[in-house]
């Protein structure tokens, strides 16, 4: 997420400066605040604030400051506006710089879209310097039991003029109070790991590796000479749509899985499928703004009048590599899986070769294909069992691509919104603790993570309230470190676990029941990495 070094602070945070008749809460949309005396304004952003928005963002995709490419800058354009994600154009916290420009050229026509943004971004009266890009989404808790809305750092980005802590604390101050003010249980970022923990995320959750295919290893596809039917791949329409819809669901059953990501409801999804098969505002619809090619797999039948689609698949060409990223991976759940990752991997492969050299792209032939897939999705092993694909090279103990870091700034609003799930856990181990189980655990926690709390169970009944208005504290403690404590939360890990990675793990023997039940080991699914 853009380039992480550290440079000295500018102003520190103690120069903080109220302006009149603005909000004093950093997640209200009319916060407006001084930072030093350099003409530095924190805000939320608006309309007015898109070309800078574009601008600073390319940052994050390691651009050259000065030297921001075309392609870039269409990439990030979508997300200030509001037909992308509902609410996008506020969804920026910003610095601005709000000094006044002296000697500046005179204004000349914009010959080109780059010349146009960075003349927009440039000559705009408050200057976009550094910002954090807030997207709302989704949690399911087991089986469905709950569902929390999440806040999620998307795009971190800062002119290099202007880095250091100090600005990019004061954006994190602002997004995690807009997470407050509408009721995120939790904070998710994906991106460098020594970044994110200056900002109190900690690595918490994994969807899973990615795997890999090598072109030169993959064997065309010959069917079995006594099959009536045969498979054949085209690209999807917009008349595909509810096909496509209804994969997606049968691939992400909230019902079915113990944590899922995904989108808030049905209409946010249908969206992000129109748009995905290029039903979009006139503005983004035009060749500047490439459709990545979706296919659809049909299986042809003689004994059935229509062809019936059984996968789908997403590709996104590389520019600078001759490669291609296949997301996501759709199958509709009654066809022969192993049938289907044999027909779909060298007719994927054979259209990506014939689609057309546009945009920058490499010029030849596929050499690899990535698979963003968790490790729960079900054609993953028919892809190992086929051997056409391998899983990514074990550099780290995750993958990045699926890695994600996540800081809980409320403990006693993460674990209130978790209640209908701590219930169900509970209920499922009624054999363990009995209908009547009274029991009551003092969970520590530093100030940063509003404080430590007291989670009580009456007649298997999940209660919490923080530890500082508890009438009395509870013997059975569990004190973790914090990293540890947000991974035992998560269902990253259990506690077990975790005692054998960081030393300073403690439960109370009596507790340890409790703890198993209640912060069980998790595994999860994502819309994300169908």
């Amino acid at each position: 997420m853009g380039s992480h070094q550290r440079f000295p602070s500018k102003p520190s945070i103690s120069s903080l400066k109220p302006l009149v008749s603005r909000s004093l809460n950093p997640g209200a949309l009319s916060y407006r605040r001084e930072l030093g005396s350099e003409g530095l304004v924190l805000r939320w952003s608006n309309a007015g604030d898109k070309a800078g928005c574009v601008m600073v963002s390319c940052l994050a995709s390691l651009e050259v400051e000065g030297q921001e490419s075309e392609s870039t800058m269409r990439y990030y354009e979508p997300f200030t506006d509001d037909a992308f994600h509902g609410g996008s154009s506020s969804h920026w916290a910003l610095c601005v710089d709000t000094s006044p420009r002296e000697n500046l050229p005179s204004p000349r026509e914009p010959h080109s879209y780059t010349d146009r943004i960075r003349m927009a971004a440039q000559n705009a009266p408050e200057r976009v310097v550094a910002l954090v890009y807030l997207l709302p989404t989704e949690f399911s808790f087991d089986s469905d039991a709950v569902r929390v809305p999440v806040g999620r750092t998307r795009i971190v980005a800062c002119q290099r003029a202007h880095r250091g802590e100090t600005v990019l604390k004061a954006l994190f101050e602002m997004v995690n109070a807009r997470a407050v003010a509408t009721g995120c249980a939790f904070m998710l970022a994906s991106g460098a790991p020594g970044y994110y923990r200056l900002f109190d995320y900690e690595y918490a959750l994994n969807v899973g590796r990615g795997l890999v295919t090598h072109v030169s290893d993959v064997r065309p596809y010959t069917p079995p000479a006594d099959d009536p039917f045969s498979y054949n791949l085209r690209e999807a329409t917009l008349d595909d749509l509810p096909t496509i819809e209804r994969l997606v669901q049968v691939l992400a059953p909230r019902a079915n899985t113990e944590i899922f990501i995904g989108v808030k409801d049905t209409a946010t999804l249908r969206a992000q499928l129109r748009w995905a098969l290029g039903d979009r505002p006139e503005a983004y619809s035009g060749p500047e703004y490439p459709v990545h090619p979706f296919f659809v797999l049909e299986k042809c039948d003689a004994n059935e009048p229509e062809p019936r689609i059984v996968a789908a698949a997403g590709l996104t060409l590389y520019k600078r590599s001759h490669g291609a990223d296949v997301s996501p991976l759709l199958w509709d759940g009654m066809e022969n899986v192993s049938a289907v990752v044999q027909a779909l991997v060298p007719a994927l492969i054979n259209a990506g070769n014939e689609l057309p050299v546009t945009g920058g792209r490499a010029p030849g032939q596929l050499e690899t294909l990535d698979w963003t897939i968790a490790d729960a999705h079900p054609l993953r092993r028919w892809l190992l069992a086929h051997q056409l694909a391998v899983p990514t090279p074990e550099t780290s103990r995750f993958d990045p691509s699926s890695a994600l870091w996540v800081t809980i700034p409320s403990l006693p609003r993460f674990l209130n919104a978790l209640v209908p799930a701590l219930n169900a856990r509970l209920a499922a181990a009624v054999h363990i603790f009995g209908a009547n189980y009274t029991a009551a655990l003092h969970i520590s926690a530093s100030r940063a993570m509003g404080g430590s709390v007291i989670l009580r169970v009456t007649h298997g009944a999940v209660s919490i309230v923080s530890a500082t208005n508890a009438k009395s504290d509870p013997d059975q403690r569990v004190s973790l470190p914090r990293a540890a404590l947000i991974q035992l939360l998560m269902g990253y890990a259990s506690w077990c676990e975790l005692k054998k990675t960081y030393p300073d793990v403690a439960v109370e023997p009596a507790a340890v029941p409790l703890v198993e039940v209640l912060f069980p080991r998790r595994s999860v699914s994502s819309s994300m990495h169908l």
